[in-house]
């Protein structure tokens, strides 16, 4: 009974996709066939949904099999070959990862430690790209964005003009401490913003990540713009400020001031200034995959605990 029952299920559900097949080909390529060719599938069309109707196995069958006979003959040439067929959704389907790719989100791997505690060298990390607008191809202006950058958002950029030639066109991924017209400044460990500590509250030693970039450091949770992430100064630094720029100072439009969260141990605003807005390709915002190529094992390589991790 119950074969019985999916034989027949299959031969409806076999009918019902050569009618749609045919009459697909009747809308599209109908006035490239002859009138007695269109009336011939419409005959046959007919025949196969009465014998559905009926639920006959034997009249089902043979009245597809007389409507295939048909396509075969008569309405092959008409429809796309199954290789041009995947040849078509591969390319649709290749189209839509570099649109999504382009405007809507991004991977990017983590290089440095610069980032320690909150990202660890070989995070895989994805990042909003149309958050804070939509990039035209080939430029560097931003359309339709849905938020601005705030204090606390990791972000993806390149530096500006000014940079080096040998930085120009890296990608570097940072904190953002101060925007347009803030006030910013640096005294010993401690980061102000506009006249005002960022609150920081002491969490102990930091555990090394055994990936030869993590040093012995002090842990300190930091909280900016109701954003909490933790950051780590090397121990027996007692000052945050080295670089090559005088504090204090003031953001200017259109600008950014950023920096790592191994605050001794980073390459950024503080040496080489402010970034363009426009120079931020996304918000970090996920952690889709991460390995420690140092951790020996495939077991002890993946870091399992940190896939699909949010990135605070």
């Amino acid at each position: 009974m119950i074969l019985s029952w999916i034989r027949k299920y299959l031969a409806v559900r076999s009918s019902k996709n050569l009618i749609r097949t045919v009459r697909g080909v009747l809308k599209k390529k109908g006035e490239l066939l002859a009138p007695r060719e269109a009336e011939h599938a419409e005959v046959r069309i007919e025949a196969c949904e009465r014998s559905i109707e009926k639920g006959s196995l034997y009249e089902i069958r043979t009245s597809r099999r007389a409507l295939r006979l048909f396509f075969e003959n008569n309405l092959r040439t008409y429809v796309k070959s199954r290789i041009r067929q995947n040849a078509e959704a591969i390319a649709v389907a290749v189209l839509l990862a570099l649109a999504v790719r382009a405007f809507v989100f991004q991977p990017f791997k983590i290089p440095s430690g610069s980032m320690l505690p909150t990202l660890l060298v070989g995070d895989h990390i994805l990042i909003n790209k149309y958050l804070y607008g939509t990039r035209i191809p080939f430029t560097n202006i931003l359309v339709f964005p849905f938020s601005e950058i705030s204090r606390g958002d990791v972000v993806v950029f390149k530096l500006g003009k000014n940079a080096k030639e040998s930085r120009k066109g890296v990608f570097y991924i940072k904190r953002t401490i101060g925007v347009a017209g803030d006030e910013i400044d640096i005294s010993e460990r401690n980061v102000f913003l506009n006249g005002r500590p960022v609150p920081q509250t002491y969490a102990g030693d930091y555990e090394p990540q055994n990936d030869g970039t993590s040093p012995a450091a002090d842990m300190y949770r930091q909280t900016l713009s109701g954003k909490k992430f933790d950051v780590i100064y090397r121990k027996g630094m007692s000052s945050t400020a080295t670089g090559q720029i005088n504090f204090p100072l003031v953001v200017p439009e259109g600008r950014i001031f950023v920096m790592g969260d191994n605050r001794d141990n980073s390459y950024d605003s503080r040496f080489w200034g402010f970034v363009p807005v426009e120079n931020v390709y996304g918000k970090a915002f996920v952690i889709h995959w991460s390995w420690n190529r140092a951790g020996g094992d495939i077991s002890k390589m993946v870091r399992w605990k940190r896939i699909f991790s949010a990135i605070e």
